[in-house]
């Protein structure tokens, strides 16, 4: 299988041109007392289900089924499993699944979720398995959570994690999204400009992340890299739930539980100054604001999903 090969030097260009945004970010202390998260998630799990539904489930079935271990004989683990809607759709095909979660709230939505499917709580660096325990592991935009200091040194941690805990044929799928799917593909992030850099720091470009993998011993075949073109929240409610109308989604808790980006505008006290930009427009101005905007995340997307397999 030919590999996909990651330029390095294009990788320390687009890493340099995002800032640290650990400088900024409010964090928010977890079970084990580290502070790396800054999306206040035991309080917006409770909603998060209303507006997300699992992404790119035909990306990952089909790289699960390229593996010559019939899919109902493979163990998965879902890595950062939140409140467990991929779990609900891995458990029909699957032979066993297993969720790990680093959060509070979302490990209890997991549990009423997916009841009888095994759960542990645990951070990504340091996975409680043994050594070639799965066939497959799922990690569905987690990586963003990870603090990016020392050059990401976390996600390089928890990658050789992932390929320790992997058996020979097995894959990793990863749900990510470039920096510039980022800054571009969500129509509200253009508000809040501060919030923006930062959480796109969070998030490594696609080239370093090719890299890790493979520097993990893990084969990112030529098909390794794919942009669906759904977007992260179901479409039904990305843009539907109140017809299309920026500004009551804007001003809806239940809505902004839908992405993490809205926590870093709250976190940096950009919402209300983004929302009042929202409220200066006129009706005809917040149209052309949206299709501006959609015309940009059509074009770019919001997720990249990446295949390494060992």
């Amino acid at each position: 299988m030919q590999n996909y090969v990651a330029n390095k030097d294009s990788m320390h260009a687009a890493l340099d041109s995002f800032p640290d945004g650990n400088k900024q970010d409010v964090k928010v202390v977890g079970y084990d007392g580290k502070d790396f998260e800054y999306c206040p998630y035991t309080e917006t799990s409770k909603e998060y289900d209303q507006t997300r539904a699992p992404l790119g489930l035909d990306i990952a079935f089909g790289n699960m089924v390229l593996n010559s271990k019939p899919i109902n004989q493979q163990d998965l683990l879902d890595l950062g499993c939140g409140t467990g809607t991929f779990l609900a759709e891995t458990v029909k095909k699957l032979g066993s699944c297993t969720g790990l979660e680093y959060n509070d709230g979302m490990l209890e939505q997991a549990h009423k979720n997916v009841p009888g499917i095994k759960l542990l709580q645990g951070s990504g660096d340091a996975l409680p398995f043994e050594d070639g325990s799965f066939d497959v592991v799922t990690i569905n935009q987690v990586v963003h959570h990870f603090p990016n200091d020392d050059g990401f040194a976390f996600l390089k941690r928890c990658v050789k994690e992932v390929a320790r805990v992997l058996r020979p044929g097995g894959c990793v799928i990863i749900s990510t999204s470039a920096p510039e799917q980022q800054r571009d593909g969500f129509w509200w992030l253009s508000l809040f400009p501060e919030s923006s850099k930062a959480i796109c720091s969070r998030f490594p470009p696609i080239d370093m992340f090719v890299l890790l993998l493979q520097e993990a011993g893990l084969n990112v075949g030529a098909n390794g890299v794919t942009l669906p073109t759904r977007t992260l929240m179901a479409e039904h409610n990305y843009l539907n739930k109140y017809k299309r109308d920026v500004l009551k989604m804007a001003k809806d808790p239940a809505y902004r539980a839908g992405d993490s980006s809205w926590a870093m505008a709250e976190a940096h006290g950009e919402l209300p100054a983004g929302i009042a930009k929202l409220e200066k427009m006129n009706e005809k101005e917040r149209v052309t604001f949206l299709e501006e905007r959609e015309a940009l995340r059509k074009q770019c997307g919001q997720a990249t999903f990446l295949c390494g397999r060992k």
